[in-house]
């Protein structure tokens, strides 16, 4: 089949699970970051109550202070007072006191997984809900997900009712829930994970446990002031730069290194997610998924204008200033929406809200600060700020405000009253942003050019790098490449990570590639590290800083894939394919590594391996059409075209737009000789793809057979329409003319 060779290109595609306006990239490395520190020479905080008594009495209490803990304390003794509960299949019983906690789980589904039982030598969190870790061997800790609600004095589940099974990834006892890697960081002080990839072995250190003053405020322990106080006091830190401190943990992110301290960027340590991940955000830009904030800030016109954590958080009792009670009487926000403050607008809250004071509706954080629960019991405000937008919702099934007071009315009532209300106020680049991310993440027709539309009209960093990472299918367009070689030169640092992205995976070699790799922030460079990976020497400073990134992240599933990929680009593919299965099992109910496990043996000749992973594929994602696509070019290579019609059949039955699986398939019709078919495939081919040449100049080929020579014709003409440098149409338009 044709696409044999974009089989094999997957694989070498992998990648790897508040703000200030713009800066351009010399802007970015104007203030020297502090040499990097080893987090865990840091001070505990108990040395710092001498001095700071204020500040830690405000600190002592707080759910920084109380992120995690030994067990064995009178608290726990509730918790642990004997209870046997049925979560679904499985079976959980804590007992044995405050003094001797035993937690035991059984499972009929988990094989020789279950029972498993142990004494949780630590916890996490104090309200609303707290967590109890078991060591698993090999230090590692696992967290299960029964939790203890102090409020209510119950234990539950925070998946719910969904039931993860014991292979599944995320399931307590699998790494998607390994106390190490994806809690540990963000509770604890001076954390190193400190994981061996050669022996899957941990060994995690740390100052204190809970979020003490040196994680934020840093150290010099080296060298103690005059006092004996181990915080270098000769750092200023900006707003943004707390910020951006605080964004470590309340950012849903990748994580490079173990390396941040404050005042380093966060961009030169962590990748941020934005809302071109699908499931993550609404399209508008609300949280959807467990996303923690940072980005939403980010999205935000507050963030845009340089609003950071500590305009609106006391940053040593982690609370809103002035209290909840001043919060929901507008106190706070009126600090700035008063008097115009930081660029803020000039509100008036009666007039504005339409509410009466005192009434639901009135208060800001009703409208634009809406909760949505996470862990099963932990509401969370969407910092966003969106504006509620009634006719989105109509439109894109997108939530709003308004209908959380109001569901007993009409979505056309509440269109009709925001109309009445705000008129043309609405914010018309917010909308036509939305419609183009819900018409990009859905595949529609018009997409690209809605878009592009959205990206010259858009001015925050956030959103133009979402625009811009939407715009990965058509690297290729002259218009894409254009917006992203402007932007490497003059976007933020996220815009430049989405543009370095486009440009390398279109294949550029050039100067703006190196420009990219040159970039002053490891976000930026490992983007274009990773899109032109295998047309770098294995020395190139990027890929050695790729390969450290890499091994950070080898104790997950992606980290697996991505040591497979440093092994092939070396040839060790011996160590490759060790390395993808290590990642198939650790996500043993994943498609993702059988699919490229199946690339990578088919690329060694090792077809019927590669087929035996590719059906392990499909059967772990039966509803994908990408992979029963995968899977029918590989049973079409093997000499089994029935077979791989059923799978293209599937795939278009499941996705009917999806072009390239209606081309092979008519490709698969026209080896058979079943032209009538095969042009019927071919057309919904080019109907659904209409920039590609590859159908039409198919459609041309089965025309000439047939002898239809002003089909052939017309066939190739469109192809070359679409591609006028597409040299097998423009051949045969040649041939055509001499015939006649």
């Amino acid at each position: 089949m044709r696409d044999r060779a974009g089989i094999l290109a997957l694989l070498l595609l992998l990648g790897g699970c508040e703000k200030t306006p713009p800066t351009t990239p010399a802007q970015s490395s104007a203030t020297s970051p502090p040499a990097p520190q080893d987090p865990s020479q840091l001070t505990p905080s108990s040395q710092c109550l001498e001095c700071h008594r204020e500040a830690h009495e405000s600190w002592q209490h707080s759910h920084h202070a109380l992120a995690h803990r030994n067990t064995g304390n009178p608290v726990d003794a509730e918790a642990f007072a004997g209870t046997t509960l049925q979560d679904g299949p499985a079976q959980w019983t804590f007992a044995g006191g405050a003094a001797q906690p035993e937690i035991r789980w059984e499972d009929d589904r988990a094989g020789d997984l279950s029972p498993k039982s142990g004494s949780p030598p630590m916890a996490i969190g104090t309200t609303p809900l707290v967590q109890y870790l078991l060591a698993a061997g090999d230090g590692r800790y696992q967290v299960p997900d029964m939790a203890w609600d102090p409020a209510k004095k119950e234990w539950f589940s925070i998946y719910g009712e969904e039931h993860r099974h014991p292979d599944e990834w995320g399931h307590w006892t699998q790494r998607g829930m390994n106390w190490n890697a994806q809690c540990a960081y963000c509770h604890f002080t001076g954390l190193r994970k400190d994981y061996d990839p050669e022996t899957d072995h941990y060994a995690t250190r740390w100052v204190e446990q809970g979020v003490g003053c040196a994680q934020c405020h840093g150290g010099k322990p080296e060298v103690p002031n005059a006092d004996g106080c181990l915080i270098d006091r000769s750092s200023s830190f900006s707003k943004a730069q707390w910020t951006e401190s605080c964004a470590t943990c309340h950012a849903r992110r990748e994580e490079f290194d173990e390396t941040f301290t404050t005042g380093r960027s966060f961009h030169d340590h962590y990748g941020l997610a934005l809302p071109n991940q699908p499931g993550l955000w609404f399209p508008d830009g609300q949280q959807l998924d467990e996303i923690y904030k940072y980005t939403s800030l980010l999205l935000s016109r507050m963030g845009h204008k340089g609003i950071g954590c500590t305009d609106c958080h006391d940053p040593h009792a982690a609370t809103p200033k002035f209290g909840d009670a001043a919060v929901r009487a507008n106190a706070l926000c009126m600090t700035c929406h008063a008097s115009g403050q930081d660029g803020a607008v000039i509100i008036d809250v009666t007039s504005h809200t339409h509410h009466p004071p005192g009434v639901g509706g009135s208060s800001c954080v009703d409208c634009h600060m809406p909760k949505r629960s996470y862990m099963g019991r932990d509401p969370r405000s969407d910092h966003r700020f969106p504006r509620p937008d009634p006719l989105l919702t109509k439109e894109l099934g997108v939530p709003n405000a308004c209908n959380d007071c109001h569901s007993d009315q009409t979505l056309e009532w509440q269109i009709e009253k925001t109309h009445e209300w705000y008129g043309e106020t609405m914010n018309a680049v917010g909308r036509k942003r939305t419609r183009a991310i819900d018409a990009a993440q859905n595949g529609r027709p018009g997409a690209l050019a809605q878009l592009l539309d959205a990206f010259s009209s858009e001015e925050m960093d956030a959103w133009q790098a979402t625009l811009l990472r939407l715009m990965e299918p058509w690297a290729q367009d002259s218009r894409v490449v254009r917006s992203a070689n402007v932007s490497l030169h003059e976007g933020g640092p996220l815009v430049r990570a989405a543009a370095a992205a486009l440009i390398a995976r279109r294949g550029e070699t050039g100067p703006l590639l190196e420009t990219a790799l040159a970039d002053p922030l490891k976000a930026v460079r490992l983007e274009a590290a990773w899109g032109a990976f295998e047309h770098l020497p294995a020395q190139h400073p990027a890929i050695q800083e790729a390969e450290a990134v890499a091994r950070h992240q080898s104790d997950q599933p992606a980290g697996a894939m991505r040591m497979a990929r440093i092994a092939i680009a070396r040839g060790n593919l011996d160590v490759a394919e060790q390395w993808m299965k290590k990642a198939a099992e650790w996500d043993r109910t994943s498609p993702v590594p059988r699919r490229d496990l199946a690339i990578f043996l088919n690329s060694q000749g090792r077809s019927p391996e590669a087929l035996e992973w590719m059906q392990k594929a499909v059967d772990a994602a039966p509803e994908n059409p990408e992979f029963h696509y995968l899977y029918a070019l590989s049973l079409a290579e093997n000499q089994r075209p029935a077979d791989a019609e059923k799978h293209f059949q599937e795939a278009v039955r499941l996705a009917p737009r999806y072009s390239r699986a209606w081309y092979n398939l008519g490709l698969l019709q026209a080896g058979q000789n079943r032209v009538d078919e095969a042009l019927q495939s071919l057309r919904h081919a080019e109907q659904t793809d209409p920039s590609s040449p590859d159908a039409p100049y198919a459609r041309a080929t089965l025309h000439l057979r047939l002898q239809q020579w002003p089909q052939a014709q017309d066939a190739a003409a469109e192809a070359l329409r679409r591609a006028p440098d597409h040299a097998p149409s423009a051949q045969l338009l040649r041939d055509l003319q001499q015939r006649r």
